[in-house]
């Protein structure tokens, strides 16, 4: 796929978030706004592999600090753990 199409798709996806941040607080009557969570990993940063303003510029980023494989280990355990069946995790 072209490159420049999936940056501006990633983009405009984080664009929305803060959009949506601060509109949804608004229109439930609400004062302040929502924090954005990012979804980039610690793979991702040491690599290279992000779009400049996409996930990697979200307020909050609770995967930021771990690999992707760390990150697997732990879904597996605490789906076993819990008996928690996700397909997506097989």
């Amino acid at each position: 796929e072209n490159q420049s199409l999936q940056n501006i798709q990633a983009r405009f996806r984080m664009l929305f978030s803060y959009f949506l941040a601060q509109l949804l607080p608004w229109i439930r009557g609400n004062k302040g706004w929502l924090l954005v969570l990012g979804s980039g990993n610690v793979d991702e940063g040491l690599r290279g592999y992000l779009t400049k303003y996409d996930c990697s510029s979200a307020d909050l980023n609770p995967i930021g600090g771990i690999s992707k494989v760390d990150l697997r280990l732990f879904l597996h355990y605490a789906a076993q753990s819990e008996g928690l069946n996700y397909p997506v995790l097989e």
